[in-house]
């Protein structure tokens, strides 16, 4: 069965299954199980659809019998439960959540678009749960960006791809949690002092992971808090946290973490340049030294006669 979370009505135009209203000012009741029944189509392939209440409580539109191929089929319902998540997640920050969303052109469409208090700014947060290569992503990206569209995309399963666009790795809750979680791709840069005062006179900085859970993540990132940012090569292509072997090319962390991160890289370079400096210096005091203790006479040696 082909389900997703909006329908298309001839006079109340576009319907939301996740919202108390349908997002027009029409109760649920008026098109669950209505009689006569209520005209609506999916805004994918345009078949019929109907009003359903899964057994867990969960509203959505299922195709009618016959319907084409859509591109809603190949969603499964974890990747329809991660979207319904996206999109309250986006609603608790203030922000305004539209789900299933196409572009000006039609060459993407968004599974949950969020819009700021002013309506202007936007940013798509896709649940990509199937596989998919890095270019596609990346060619997928750039189409959102033509349209001034930020893109954050979720996985529940670390792909090659995590990391090489702006992308978080999420869990769902188990039996004794209320939310999703963040496990990879949010992180933070920690200095620390070393022992070494002449060889590390800056510490020892690094990236490090941090944790939360989806509903703080997706504020933050509204909020500006947080931001991509591209994480230094120190392995082939990124940078390795040692989970499950992945290896991340850029993560999101908040502004201050980034200027962090380069104040401590200036700091690492001007020691470096110190510490070149004064071995230069040294080499070349060696140097003019060894053509007079070259001259000297050895102590003991016996000087020669004439």
């Amino acid at each position: 069965m082909t389900v997703g979370f909006t329908a298309q009505h001839g006079e109340r135009g576009r319907l939301d299954a996740t919202q108390p209203d349908l997002g027009c000012d029409w109760a649920w009741e008026g098109i669950h199980r209505a009689r006569p029944r209520v005209d609506m189509t999916c805004p994918e392939c345009a078949h019929p659809v109907h009003a359903k209440v899964s057994r867990h409580g969960l509203r959505f539109f299922a195709h009618d019998p016959g319907s084409p191929t859509c591109a809603l089929a190949g969603e499964s319902m974890e990747h329809h439960l991660l979207k319904l998540e996206l999109a309250t997640c986006i609603r608790a920050a203030g922000h305004h959540a539209e789900l299933e969303v196409r572009g000006p052109d039609g060459d993407w469409r968004a599974d949950v678009m969020a819009s700021g208090p002013d309506g202007r700014t936007r940013m798509a947060w896709e649940a990509q749960l199937s596989p998919i290569t890095a270019e596609e992503i990346g060619r997928r990206t750039a189409r959102f960006a033509k349209n001034g569209v930020r893109v954050c995309w979720v996985a529940t399963r670390l792909r090659p791809w995590v990391g090489a666009v702006p992308s978080v790795h999420v869990r769902p809750p188990a039996e004794d949690e209320a939310r999703w979680l963040v496990t990879g791709g949010l992180v933070r840069f920690e200095v620390e002092d070393c022992d070494d005062r002449y060889g590390c006179p800056a510490g020892h900085g690094a990236w490090r992971e941090a944790a939360t859970d989806l509903r703080s993540f997706v504020r933050w990132v509204l909020d500006g808090r947080v931001v991509p940012h591209r994480l230094p090569v120190i392995y082939s292509g990124g940078y390795s946290f040692d989970v499950e072997g992945h290896v991340w090319a850029g993560a999101w962390t908040a502004p201050q973490y980034v200027d962090a991160a380069a104040a401590f890289a200036e700091k690492e370079h001007r020691a470096r340049v110190r510490r070149e400096e004064s071995r230069a210096r040294w080499l070349e005091r060696k140097r003019r030294a060894e053509p007079q203790q070259a001259a000297a006479p050895r102590p003991g040696a016996v000087p020669r006669s004439g």
